[in-house]
């Protein structure tokens, strides 16, 4: 609806209280801050304030001890009042001496019983070996290499005349033949080479695999099952530590946490002679509830002035919206954030969203589903486009009650318009000639109302920001609508009303000067402000330069407009993917009829639903916004603390 007010807060006060300045800037959630050195002159001798964060170390650790642990980090209650520096490193350390040799223990056990269990694996596809080991690897003539051969490989051993090797498959999975060769000493090398031509892959037999495979096997399983019995025990002595320090960790992390968080605000405050100046924005209704914080700290002064009192700081833009409009923030933030001094595009872009789309996938059945869907996203999974979803699935169900389709029946509603609006049909038949013709030019008719409205809101902001070329002579300005209007009326009268508007006077008065003005934008500009030298210095560049400007803006004017006849495109689209849905449920069997419907809508939705979603903030983007919208905004980020680890 609006982007939210501000006021410019500056805080002043002596350097002992600094960190209790901080804290409540913390605190409040609300506070936006600036680079204050970027604010004050260097010729008064300000300057920042520089550190290493002593609260980093330790917070890595308390982290490292959580991942160990096991414990989900989040903010638990605490009192920062009972916080000590010196009283957390020694719980740290405490509690890293309780773990760090169970969990280091506990990885060298994971590694050992993940090298073992494949052991198993492996040896297991030698089990037809009655020798060994030992026996065999003590050989002092003859290598060996245990490994697995392709099968259109291992036939090709037999191409090899004069063999100076021996392969000897035990086991088959069907893709491999898992076995051993037998080489000399002398040839092992030109041996590996031909292997290794065959795809061969070698297996390397652990040191600790004793006996024949079968004896292999049941030592390394004796192994495993000690190991996993020693892992079960430190799981647990892990698991008891995490429930008598689980509550304490929290709350030590989430005090440190707070306490870097702070600390790192430093970066924004100056000092000067035992002083230190703070600046930062806060929506304009908590000043007071700002400035009361600070009343038991005698030394600071909060000070707030307008949003505009400093002009080297740009006031940050925090989006104002409803329920409804808000979850189509989401689009705005894609785009881009508007200025401090424009216009909020949310609630343009949430009814022009909504009902275009509603437009464009008209379906009662799966507008409905839909909606249902962004339901749950939107409640459960905590999805902004989940509550968008529920917003333009409700518009598809409204106007696919216009159109009268139900998950591709077109004719399921009729008794409905008949009983209760007295109408024989629906009042929308899509596949009619007149309707189709009809539906396109409504199309067109849209698109033009929507860029008028996009360049009225141009004009309002020109004006707001006291930018005459944008306001008046812009193609976006009150020439350039004048003429697009013209023309648009023009058009259709000659298409509908043969009324012959296109008279001398308005050929001249609402064609020809309002080219002219937007050919002749910068001069006239330059006129209105009461500048000399409006004239241009290069009449020729400036004539080339701006005729091929004009050019561009009549082609833009003729091509958004066009660009709009998806829209009813898409309603035709839409229609008739459902319709081949319908005749392929009629071909096959009563049986199959049903499964034919349920893939095919899913199919439809899935498919044409994210078309006309791109679609749609397609138009948005750039045949609306594109008119009106500069996009340099910078976004409202408060100082807060974040207790969420990211991935």
């Amino acid at each position: 609806m609006a982007i939210e007010k501000m006021s410019l807060i500056y805080l002043i006060g002596n350097m002992a209280d600094l960190d209790r300045t901080l804290l409540k800037c913390l605190d409040s959630g609300y506070f936006h801050p600036e680079m204050s050195i970027h604010s004050t002159e260097p010729s008064h001798g300000f300057t920042t304030l520089e550190g290493e964060n002593p609260y980093t170390t330790p917070l890595n650790s308390i982290i490292k001890l959580a991942l160990d642990l096991n414990v989900t980090l989040d903010k638990s209650d605490f009192d920062m009042s009972t916080f000590s520096l010196e009283d957390t490193n020694q719980y740290i350390q405490s509690l890293n001496n309780q773990t760090a040799s169970l969990d280091n223990r506990k990885r060298e056990i994971k590694e050992s019983i993940a090298q073992h269990e494949q052991a198993v694996i492996q040896i297991n596809h030698l089990a037809g070996l009655k020798v060994n080991f030992e026996e065999i690897f003590a050989c002092e003539y003859v290598k060996v290499r245990f490994g697995r051969l392709p099968f259109d490989s291992y036939e090709k051993l037999n191409y090899f005349d004069n063999r100076t090797f021996f392969f000897f498959p035990f086991d088959n999975d069907g893709e491999y033949y898992w076995g051993v060769y037998f080489a000399p000493s002398t040839k092992i090398g030109v041996i590996d080479d031909i292997f290794s031509s065959l795809y061969f892959e070698r297996m390397r037999v652990p040191n600790y695999a004793h006996g024949t495979p079968e004896i292999a096997i049941r030592n390394i399983t004796a192994i495993l099952s000690g190991e996993r019995k020693e892992l079960d025990e430190i799981t647990e002595k892990l698991a008891k530590i995490k429930n008598e320090n689980e509550k304490k960790l929290l709350s030590v992390y989430s005090m440190l946490k707070f306490a870097h968080t702070t600390f790192d605000l430093r970066k924004y405050v100056s000092t000067v002679n035992n002083r230190f100046y703070m600046i930062g924005f806060i929506p304009k209704a908590q000043k007071d509830n700002f400035s009361n914080l600070f009343n038991d700290v005698a030394s600071v002064d909060c000070v707030a002035k307008p949003y505009d009192a400093n002009p080297s700081l740009q006031p940050p833009v925090k989006l104002k919206n409803n329920k409804f409009t808000k979850p189509f923030e989401m689009f705005v933030h894609m785009y881009s954030l508007p200025s401090y001094g424009d216009i909020d595009p949310t609630s343009l872009v949430a009814i022009t969203y909504t009902l275009l789309f509603g437009i464009m996938f008209g379906d009662l059945g799966q507008g409905l589903v839909l909606a249902l869907l962004g339901w749950y996203l939107g409640k459960y999974k905590k999805m902004a486009l989940g509550k968008v979803m529920t917003r333009i699935g409700f518009s598809s169900a409204f106007f696919g009650t216009l159109y009268g389709s139900v998950f591709g029946y077109e004719e399921l509603l009729d008794p409905m318009y008949q009983s209760v609006f007295g109408l024989a049909t629906k009042p929308i038949h899509v596949f009619d000639t007149s309707t189709t013709n009809l539906l396109l030019g409504g199309a067109i008719g849209i698109g033009a109302l929507l860029i008028i409205i996009s360049i009225s809101i141009n004009i309002v902001l020109g004006f707001k920001a006291k930018n005459y070329e944008r306001a008046l002579f812009g193609n976006n300005g009150i020439a350039g609508l004048i003429l697009y209007v013209s023309a648009a009326f023009g058009v259709v009268d000659m298409m509908l009303f043969k009324i012959g508007v296109f008279t001398t006077p308005y050929i001249i008065f609402l064609i020809v000067i309002p080219i002219l003005c937007m050919f002749l934008r910068e001069p006239l500009t330059k006129l209105l402000k009461g500048k000399k030298d409006f004239m241009p210095k290069n009449i020729g560049e400036f004539i080339i330069e701006n005729f091929f400007e004009l050019f561009e803006y009549i082609l833009s004017y003729l091509s958004n407009s066009m660009s709009f006849l998806r829209v009813g495109g898409f309603i035709l689209s839409h229609a008739g993917m459902m319709a081949v849905v319908m005749s392929l449920s009629e071909m096959v069997g009563s049986a199959a009829s049903p499964i034919v419907l349920i893939i095919g809508n899913l199919f439809v939705m899935c498919l044409e639903g994210l078309i006309v979603g791109i679609q749609v903030l397609r138009l948005e983007f750039y045949e609306i916004f594109s008119r009106n919208f500069e996009g340099n905004g910078k976004a409202y980020e408060p100082a807060v603390v974040s207790y969420k680890i990211e991935d």
